[in-house]
Order: C-alpha cells, then sequence, then structure tokens
C-alpha cells in the first residue's frame, strides 16, 4: 500500500510496515518508531514518558507506553487492538495524518489570501 503521508512515506521502514513485512512491534527502536510515534501525539494521543510530557521529541523506542497507546490508537478506530502497526494500522494512521496535512495547508493558502487583501 503506497503512503500519502509524507512523514510516512519518506521511511523504507514504515513503507515495509504498511505492507506488512514487517509490521512494527514492541521491542523495535529507530527513527520509523519516533515518526510513529510523533503521528499519534498529533493525532492527540498523549505520550508522557515516551515526549518527557512534551519537552522533547519521541525517543524512538516502542515499549509499553508506545504498545498502549497504539492499542488506544486502534480500539479507538475500530481495529484490532493488538499493539502491532502492519498495514490497516498504517492505512488509518495515514489518512488521519494526510486529511490533518491537507486541513493546515488549506488554513495556510486562507491565511495568505487575508494577508494579501485576496478572498
Amino acid at each position: 500500500m503506497p503512503l500519502r503521508a509524507g512523514r510516512f512515506s519518506v521511511n523504507a521502514r514504515l513503507r515495509n510496515a504498511a505492507n506488512g513485512s514487517p509490521s512494527l512491534r514492541r521491542g523495535e527502536r529507530g527513527e520509523a518508531v519516533a515518526i510513529l510515534q510523533q503521528a499519534l501525539v498529533d493525532l492527540g494521543f498523549a505520550m508522557p514518558l515516551t515526549t518527557s510530557n512534551g519537552q522533547k521529541l519521541a525517543d524512538g523506542i516502542f515499549g509499553n507506553e508506545t504498545l498502549r497507546v497504539v492499542k488506544n490508537f486502534q480500539a479507538k478506530f475500530g481495529l484490532m487492538a493488538d499493539g502491532v502497526v502492519g498495514p490497516q494500522t498504517m492505512a488509518k494512521l495515514d489518512r488521519l495524518i494526510s486529511a490533518q496535512s491537507d486541513i493546515r495547508t488549506v488554513e495556510d493558502a486562507q491565511g495568505a489570501k487575508r494577508e494579501f487583501g485576496m478572498s
């Protein structure tokens, strides 16, 4: 499955997870996990341990907190809440993050129009 959100599509590990080869799981570390964690935070899923209460970037460690938050995300959106980030979870994350980016793009364009006196 091709990923639409830029933050996901540039990372080979996340592209592989989107195809289930292999999925992201507890115990994994690295940039892909940090991108996943930040996406979850951006979608409103608090990760106080991972981000030191928002004082630092995500740590990139798929530990207990990330597992819990992934399960909460999956349950909220009707996915199997197994804590494994595979094709279905990546597809939902990708749609939500892409939509969030699209909204920001429209808001930025509207702000620019107002700034230059255009409607």
